[in-house]
């Protein structure tokens, strides 16, 4: 059985920034809408595999014009050898008005994520049950 439990357990970024091989990276678009003109919200996965784990980010961004702009961003990541997934969620989000910011970057969620409060973080560990080994 799966077990989910709260954790202080982040996942090492550092060790993600490393040079390493990346033996499959695909990036899909879930959901896009221009908010009748009005912003963006858009849902996407990106999805990245090493010899060493695998990271999965799932990506919420809305821009509402002139009033707010939040990034919820959930991750999972598997450290190869391990029998766990550390999950983390964190929103992001603040008023249009209280950034000091060119319009271009409101746009992009990656740089603009640097530039948001962070408003709520989660961390869970999902350890995964034992798989029985055969014995042939």
């Amino acid at each position: 059985m799966v077990q989910v439990t709260q954790t202080t357990e982040k996942i090492d970024v550092e060790k993600l920034k490393a040079p390493e091989k990346i033996h499959f990276f695909d990036e899909i678009i879930l959901y896009e809408d221009e908010l009748h003109d009005n912003g963006c919200a858009v849902l996407n996965v990106k999805v990245r595999v090493m010899a060493s784990g695998f990271l999965v980010l799932q990506r919420f961004f809305l821009r509402v014009d002139g009033v707010l702009v939040r990034i919820n961003d959930t991750r999972l990541y598997h450290a190869a050898q391990t029998d766990y997934l550390i999950r983390e969620y964190t929103t992001k989000e603040a008023k249009i008005k209280d950034l000091m910011l060119p319009p271009g970057m409101l746009t992009d969620p990656n740089k603009l994520s640097t530039h948001l409060p962070l408003t709520s973080t989660s961390v869970h560990k999902i350890i995964m049950p034992k798989t029985a080994q055969s014995d042939t």
